[in-house]
């Protein structure tokens, strides 16, 4: 599986497929899913393409994994550059037109987590591992994608702390949040897509934009 034509050149390390119900974006960089700023500058080139597009988005992890978020193993020489890469990655996401679904198994972190928590569905296998490590890293946190979906206590844990936490383990059941058995957060998500097939796709956007204000 490819990107379309006229589309940012494929990468082994971020799988992305577009079908008639949805378009796909996998990481797919082994073990944990690690971002590199060249699959920052290519996820977040994948996502604005898809802005003209109306059918879902989903973005998944390969292996059992979400995403480590940035990969802290190979430095960048520039880190202002990388930040505004991230960020435009979170932006991306939470810009997109169409429905945006992110399935987690295995962990979240850092970067991963603000991409996951950037969707506008999140389905979480009850044993995915939730953190923000930035403050054990000496770095400030990025907060805004979080409060779409965590309440308040549980931010300040994860950001203020670098705790970890499963999805069960904060009962984000109740509050939206789709929880699932380990392994079965992608096949959830792709019943929410199938489920979707029939909504209208101006509605869809407006209430989007009706969201963000």
């Amino acid at each position: 599986m490819g990107a379309e034509q006229g589309t940012a050149e494929p990468r082994d390390d971020v799988d992305v497929s577009h079908g008639p119900d949805a378009t796909r974006i996998c990481l797919d960089r082994p073990p944990v899913n690690a971002f590199t700023p060249e699959m920052l500058r290519y996820f977040a080139a994948t996502v604005a393409q898809a802005q003209a597009d109306a059918r879902p988005l989903l973005i998944t992890g390969a292996s059992g994994v979400f995403s480590a978020g940035f990969d802290i193993k190979h430095p960048a020489t520039d880190s202002l550059s990388v930040n505004a890469l991230a960020r435009k990655c979170v932006s991306a996401v939470q810009d997109h037109p169409g429905l945006t679904i992110a399935a987690v198994e295995g962990a979240a972190v850092g970067l991963g987590l603000l991409l996951a928590t950037s969707a506008d569905i999140l389905v979480l296998s009850r044993h995915a591992r939730l953190r923000m490590p930035e403050v054990t890293l000496g770095i400030a946190s990025d907060v805004q994608p979080l409060r779409r979906f965590l309440p308040e206590p549980w931010i300040r844990r994860l950001c203020l702390l670098g705790e970890t936490f499963t999805a069960e383990q904060m009962h984000l059941d109740r509050i939206g949040v789709t929880l699932c058995d380990p392994g079965a957060a992608r096949a959830r998500a792709e019943e929410v897509i199938a489920a979707t097939g029939g909504l209208n796709v101006s509605a869809v956007r407006e209430t989007k934009e009706r969201l963000r204000e």
